[in-house]
């Protein structure tokens, strides 16, 4: 999709709040002068993370099951001290998942609060980041558009024990009252579209923190904090560990809506210091929530029954057109010697894994979209610009590459997916996301010149070993499954 189409169905996504059909989502996009098959409009639809699949052919968007929903959550003992609070993942999963927690708008009685820029320690941090996971954690700390003073690079050499972030005054939302440790602020969506988030004052009860009482919310909070964990548990063995914690949370929340967007609920993070059943789990090279004490599976009740061919589903993003531009961009920076260029066309095979079949058809028209895409891109190219971003591009597509080849491998070996050591497997669907979504930030036009560089280097170089790590032992197993049924005759 180009531009315009991606802000049509980025707009239909993020200001629908009804439950709609496929038919509903296709006849909105062709009324809007999109040139688009049925089939088309429903691979977007269960493609895109920001639609849920329900009954009956019926979709509901993350606006429509988030949006004016309350969730709460209780600032720490360093927050309160400095009279500022953190955003972090704590309106995870209400909000847009692709906006940064520093660039939510807070808003308090009919206005937008002033944010803030103040210094925590990085213990604090890291505790009100944790949802993103481990590998995710420290680039959306160090990414705050507060912190100007350390860069992701120089998180290995030594980690600084203090950072400055991005925060809001506890003092706007408490209408002159003080805010003490044990007070509470709930939140809601407002306007899902705009990021916009509504904060308000839940105070503890004075004579009840004096007393060491308990009160009606406290009981009803622990309440909430069983039902939690029990809808969580379920919630694993439905749907697995899934893309993200972020997901995780996401579907459990749209199955128990009522149950736990209550005013006097819980969070997250205060949950996961109230069970012992549920812990933060590695899960290849990410983190999960999953069942304390049990390794993370990749096959389970929700996929039980599928083999290899299902990771052809990741697959697809290998025709976007991000990924298009990016190899073309390689090409040029790679061949700047016009007449020694071999044609663009051979850059189909470099694209598409060798063992891909694709009807000849199919083939010349891929050819025809590089060979357009290439004549467009080849007259604002300059290689001069693409002096610091080439040598790091050419590294990222050579392991894409790679990393490409041994998924089409596993996926056309139609083996089940058990036949697969486990950790390897999740490993290597991660590095292939993992490497298309910074083929696609990489190629993002408006942000190339902040692209970070440095840290990219720093990633790749573990990706690289860890790919090492993992190859052979998936191949040998491809070889292994393959033939452990041949028998020779005599």
């Amino acid at each position: 999709m180009d531009i315009s189409s991606s802000f049509l169905v980025d707009s239909f996504f993020s200001k629908c709040l009804d439950i709609f059909t496929a038919d509903d989502f296709y006849h909105h996009l062709k009324s809007a002068g999109l040139k688009i098959t049925k089939d088309f409009a429903l691979n977007i639809l269960n493609s895109s993370t920001m639609v849920f699949p329900l009954v009956d052919n019926e979709y509901v968007t993350r606006a429509g099951v988030f949006s004016k929903r309350c969730f709460t959550f209780m600032p720490t003992k360093e927050e309160v001290k400095k009279g500022h609070f953190i955003i972090g993942h704590r309106c995870m999963p209400f909000v847009n998942p692709d906006v940064p927690p520093d660039r939510i708008k807070i808003k308090s009685v009919n206005k937008l609060l002033n944010e803030e820029h103040v210094v925590f320690s990085m213990n604090t941090a890291m505790d009100i980041y944790a949802l993103y996971g481990e590998g995710f954690t420290i680039p959306y700390i160090f990414n705050d558009h507060s912190n100007t003073k350390y860069s992701i690079a120089s998180v290995q050499y030594k980690m600084p024990s203090e950072i400055e972030l991005t925060a809001w005054p506890l003092n706007a939302i408490t209408e002159g009252k003080k805010f003490t440790y044990g007070d509470r602020i709930m939140c809601r969506v407002l306007e899902w579209d705009k990021d916009i988030v509504e904060v308000r004052y839940l105070p503890q009860k004075k004579e009840e923190a004096r007393s060491m009482s308990i009160s009606n919310a406290d009981i009803e909070r622990e309440e909430w904090y069983s039902n939690f964990e029990d809808c969580l548990l379920e919630s694993m063995n439905k749907n697995g560990p899934c893309n993200s914690i972020e997901e995780q949370i996401a579907y459990l929340y749209l199955e128990n809506q009522e149950k736990l967007c209550i005013m006097n609920s819980g969070s997250v993070e205060e949950f996961l210091m109230h069970t012992k059943k549920i812990s933060f789990c590695s899960y290849g090279v990410e983190t999960r929530l999953w069942k304390t004490g049990e390794q993370v599976p990749y096959n389970g009740e929700w996929n039980e029954d599928c083999d290899t061919s299902v990771i052809f589903d990741d697959l697809s993003v290998i025709f976007a057109p991000e990924i298009i531009d990016a190899y073309i961009e390689n090409y040029l920076y790679l061949n700047q010697d016009k007449e020694n260029r071999e044609p663009v066309t051979s850059l189909i095979d470099e694209i598409f894994p060798s063992i891909l079949q694709m009807p000849p058809a199919e083939r010349k028209f891929l050819m025809l979209n590089i060979e357009k895409r290439h004549d467009i891109i080849v007259k604002s190219y300059n290689s001069f610009a693409d002096y610091k971003l080439g040598p790091v591009r050419k590294r990222v597509i050579n392991l894409f590459s790679k990393v490409t080849e041994l998924v089409c491998s596993i996926g056309c070996s139609n083996l089940k997916l058990l036949d697969f050591p486990q950790q390897d497997l999740i490993i290597l669907v991660q590095l292939f996301s993992h490497l298309a979504k910074m083929v696609e930030e990489m190629e993002n036009v408006f942000g190339r010149d902040q692209f970070p560089v440095d840290d990219v280097l720093l990633s790749l170089d573990g990706m690289e070993e860890t790919f090492a790590d993992i190859k052979d032992t998936l191949l040998l197993s491809i070889d292994k499954n393959t033939y452990k049924n041949f028998k020779i005759v005599d």
